[in-house]
């Protein structure tokens, strides 16, 4: 058995740190990362550090300026349409890849109580920021039942980049803060979500695997489409005030 690299396993571990860093808005974009400074600050020499650089670069989270070392990517409200394009594509061969491996009674009951949950929530006649951020949990854990019951290690991986990488959300996958999470899943919006889940199940259910992909892809679309209208909004109106 091979020993394991402590210099490796330290790159890792940073690589973690600042990634969740990144994702969480403590490095902002464009924001230069001191190899000094980081050492200092994780208590580690700067080889892990470096290593730990050159590995989000290569992930696409930082970028290298000559003469001037690594800095955090910039996204803009085209990265955001094209991760989101690519995803709805990869969820919707999940839903085919669903019905042709086969959805017994007891999977498709696990999703319908999944649906009766979001169905709770929305009965609530007050839509708070919460509310919202548990919507957008349940929402979450919807995609990610679907994709494990793909069973497809690479499309599993592929998509949880194409949610990652343009950095509109946390380490965890949540939107940075509340207001922006109130924003980005009104009530309305919620509901007419839970008209496309259902959709998709019911599809999932009758083995209609055109059906669940179409639908799968189309409900991606729309969150797309929605998320990039708040992006260009919130650039158009940082110029106006700039």
């Amino acid at each position: 058995m091979t020993p394991s690299d402590p210099s490796r396993t330290r790159a890792l571990s940073v690589a973690e740190t600042l990634r969740n860093k990144i994702f969480d808005g403590v490095f902002a974009p464009g924001a230069h990362l001191m190899e000094i400074t980081l050492a200092n600050e994780l208590g580690v020499s700067r080889t892990p550090v470096r290593g730990a650089m050159a590995r989000l670069a290569d992930e696409g989270l930082l970028v290298y300026v000559p003469n001037k070392g690594f800095q955090v990517r910039r996204f803009n409200a085209k990265d955001v349409f094209d991760a989101f394009s690519v995803r709805a594509n990869l969820e919707g061969m999940g839903c085919r890849l669903i019905v042709e491996r086969g959805l017994d009674n007891e999977v498709h009951s696990q999703l319908a109580t999944m649906l009766g949950e979001q169905g709770k929530l929305l009965q609530h006649k007050e839509w708070t920021a919460a509310r919202a951020l548990r919507w957008h949990d349940l929402n979450r854990t919807f995609h990610l039942k679907l994709l494990s019951m793909a069973d497809n290690r690479w499309l599993m991986e592929a998509v949880h980049r194409a949610c990652q990488l343009p950095i509109i959300f946390d380490s965890h996958l949540r939107p940075h803060n509340r207001e922006e999470s109130t924003l980005l899943h009104r009530r309305e919006q919620a509901m007419h979500a839970l008209d496309e889940h259902s959709r998709i199940v019911d599809a999932l259910g009758q083995r209609n695997a055109t059906e669940a992909e179409t639908a799968m892809r189309e409900h991606i679309v729309g969150n797309r489409d929605m998320l990039v209208h708040h992006l260009r909004r919130q650039a158009r109106q940082a110029r106006e005030t700039a």
